[in-house]
This record gives C-alpha cells, structure tokens and sequence, in this order.
C-alpha cells in the first residue's frame, strides 16, 4: 500500500512541474518584443504577422514608378508606438523589386519629432542608435525619409531609388511639404543628411555630419 501511495505522489509531482513548464514557456513578456516604458503606446496593439490585402485605393497618379500591385500592411511596427493621427503603409510591387512606402502624421511638431528621435536611438530590424546628423549607419537594404512638420514619410526597398521621384511624388500628394530632416541611406552605404536647395530646384545639399 505503501508503495502504491509513493508512485501516485510521484506521478502527482512530475504532472503538476510539467504543467508549471508549459506555462511558463507560453507566457511571453509585451517588454520582449522591444517596446521601452517611456514609449507611448496609447494607441498600438502587440505586433502580429503581416495582413496583406490588395488596395485599389492608393493613388499611382503622381508616382512615376511602374507599379504593378499595391498592398496594403497592417503589422504594427516601431513609429506605431507612437500617438499620431493617421498613418498609411503600402507594400508597392514593380516587376524588380519591393518597395514599402509608409506615412505617419501627428498632431504637431512636438510629436513628430518625438517619434523621429525615439526612431534614430531604434532604427532597423537590429535597433541600432544613430545620432543626429551622424553617416555611420548602413544596411543592406536602401531607407528614405522625410520629416516635415507634423508628418513621417519612409521609403525602404530592396534596390536603391530616384529620391527626385519620392520628392515629386510627396509633393503633390502632401500639399508641398517643407523637410526639417531628410536621410538617405543606399545599399551597402552609409547615410546622409540632406536638405532641399531652394535657389535650385530639384536638386539637395548634404549636410555637414558635424552640425
């Protein structure tokens, strides 16, 4: 009798720490998946797998790329953590390459800038910090922004783009937007800080990475 009582305790036992296992391992912290505490996240759900929809709805008009599906992103990803009041992300296909172009817009500058920091001091797949006005970042994969007033647009893709055309394309769809900050970074390149030249059009200053 004995023995029958010790096996069931036993067996008792090593059912109750594998059940404690399990749940242990199944629990995943939000903290993991890289949101900090001094972020605002009123507004942002937890990260999930991209959702891709075809989306008719995206203007090409103005676009002087040949785009051949456009699909819209909902994964929430970093600059969603941050309040803003509207914000698009497209998936845009060519018969070359995949370009993803997203846009935030905020209340005021205030916020737009805010997002803008926390994004240098996290930015790519691996959070890396990059000061202001710093080149020493690069990546295999080619980034685009431009930061106005109250508005975040980011271009990123595969291969490098016409920046002339992303500037183009912005200013007829954002009212002629003026840029407090515009970073480009090429494949395998550094980046650099540029700003528009206003005495000739189309073309853009680099700035000097000690400002």
């Amino acid at each position: 009798m004995k023995v029958i009582c010790f096996i069931s305790l036993i067996t008792y036992l090593f059912i109750v720490t594998s059940c404690e296992e399990n749940n242990d391992n199944s629990a995943i912290k939000y903290e993991d998946i890289g949101v900090r505490t001094n972020y605002n996240a009123k507004n942002v759900s937890n990260p999930s797998d991209s959702i891709q929809i075809t989306d008719t709805a995206f203007s090409l008009t103005n676009l002087k790329i040949k785009v051949d599906k456009v699909m819209a992103l909902t994964t929430s990803e970093f600059l969603d953590r941050f309040e803003n009041s509207k914000h698009l992300k497209r998936l845009l296909i060519t018969s070359n390459d995949s370009i993803y172009f997203k846009t935030w817009t905020y209340k005021d500058s205030t916020d737009t800038f805010n997002a803008f920091y926390n994004l240098l001091d996290c930015f790519g797949i691996n959070c890396i910090s990059i000061d202001l006005y710093s080149t020493d970042f690069l990546s295999p994969a080619y980034n685009l922004l431009f930061v106005s007033k109250n508005q975040i647009h980011w271009i990123s893709s595969k291969s490098n783009q016409d920046k002339l055309v992303w500037q183009a394309y912005l200013k007829t769809e954002y009212q002629r937007p003026s840029y407090h900050f515009i970073v480009e970074q090429k494949r395998n390149r550094n980046i650099v800080w540029l700003e528009e030249n206003i005495f000739r059009p189309n073309t853009f200053n680099v700035l000097n990475s000690n400002l």
